[in-house]
């Protein structure tokens, strides 16, 4: 459910971000909530109703306050529990749904997301989306799931004036000062979305390890969100590492990283090898005019060409940065390992990783496709140009 979305108008952030509190505190008031109870029906706020009531003074006038109280700011009410992250590894987590996203949240975090859509925007061509929009055909209503930082949902709200961006996310980690056209919610994509408008174009990045089932969970709510002739994409890093010239040791420490880190996610429930999946999800679920575009990273700078040997630096620092967190919480879960056992392993990944003489990269998947219009027929899809 989006806090505070209701027939195309938006409440204003502190009150959206105030109900995400209430939800919150609930959660944490009922028996079973929390991540290790997952047969418990989320309370939400089905169940709660809100009574407003005033005494209105002579001739219905309702006199205010001389000494009014200060309106609620969003940073005192983030404060007291949405933005009140807890503390595990000496990282901190999302608050919200507690303990489901396994990824920590903090600055480290915040500036390794932000490097790595920079870096991808740099592979795809400086494009932020394949989906055929243009100036001359903008999209009108955008939905950005599981947004991060929110660098994509303001660059498309800059990029495109007169649409309007709706950005969700776990963690309210987004910037304040944003684009009159962009808001964030607080919201956990994997509940049913309950929408009261239609998208035109619906949005993922980077989102492996965030859900249980991409299919189920996103690619089947972003198609009913979706108006007929809408445009869902995804652009997704799986967690694989490839080598076309046999420099990388298959059962070396970077390798072996890769491997344990995708069977950790498998035993989460939380799969990281998503991209791989995506064409075939798409057109399971109905899409068409599906296409596909497979990229190469490089893991450090020891590509040729200049364009993607500072990508590959740019991807070597993200990985270096991100390691640690991606493997605390996933590896203590799984492996029982402490974050001082998990460091220890992790010194012979850094080394392998900066190596120029190991030619590695990683697969970037993005794929895109459309709604049909009711009573459109399969539609044959076409390669792409």
């Amino acid at each position: 459910m989006v806090v505070g979305h209701r027939d195309g108008w938006a409440w204003p952030q502190s009150v959206r971000r105030h109900i995400a509190t209430l939800k919150l505190a609930m959660e944490r008031q009922q028996p079973g909530s929390g991540s290790g109870d997952k047969g418990k029906a989320d309370p939400g706020l089905q169940n709660f109703r809100f009574t407003f009531t005033a005494t209105p003074g002579p001739h219905g006038f309702i006199e205010p306050d001389p000494e009014p109280e200060p309106a609620w700011e969003s940073s005192e009410s983030l404060s007291e529990s949405v933005q009140d992250f807890p503390e595990e590894f000496g990282r901190t987590y999302h608050a919200y749904r507690a303990g489901s996203y396994a990824f920590p949240n903090d600055i480290v975090e915040q500036e390794r997301l932000e490097l790595q859509g920079n870096a991808m925007r740099i592979l795809f061509g400086d494009r932020l989306f394949f989906a055929p929009f243009s100036e001359s055909t903008p999209p009108r209503a955008i939905l950005d799931v599981a947004t991060g930082v929110g660098d994509w949902a303001i660059q498309m709200g800059d990029l495109f004036p007169s649409a309007r961006v709706i950005a969700t996310d776990l963690s309210p980690i987004q910037p304040e000062q944003v684009p009159p056209n962009v808001s964030f919610y607080v919201e956990d994509s994997s509940d049913p979305w309950e929408y009261s408008q239609t998208f035109d174009y619906v949005h993922t990045r980077a989102v492996s390890g965030c859900w249980s089932s991409f299919e189920k969970q996103v690619a089947q709510q972003a198609f009913a969100a979706l108006e007929p002739g809408g445009w869902f994409e995804s652009q997704e890093v799986d967690s694989t590492i490839g080598c076309d010239d046999g420099t990388l040791d298959p059962e070396g420490p970077m390798a072996t990283w890769f491997r344990d880190f995708t069977a950790a996610g498998e035993s989460c429930d939380r799969s990281i090898v998503v991209g791989a999946t995506l064409k075939d999800v798409y057109e399971r679920v109905g899409f068409v005019d599906v296409q596909e575009r497979i990229f190469k990273i490089p893991t450090n700078g020891w590509a040729k060409n200049e364009t993607l040997k500072e990508l590959g630096r740019m991807w070597e620092r993200n990985l270096l940065q991100g390691l640690s967190g991606f493997s605390f919480s996933m590896f203590n879960r799984v492996f029982g390992w402490t974050p001082e056992q998990t460091e220890v392993a992790l010194v012979n990944v850094r080394r392998e990783l900066s190596d120029m003489r190991i030619h590695a990269y990683m697969p970037v998947y993005v794929v895109w496709g459309r709604k049909p219009f009711p009573g459109e027929g399969p539609i044959r899809t076409p390669n792409f140009q």
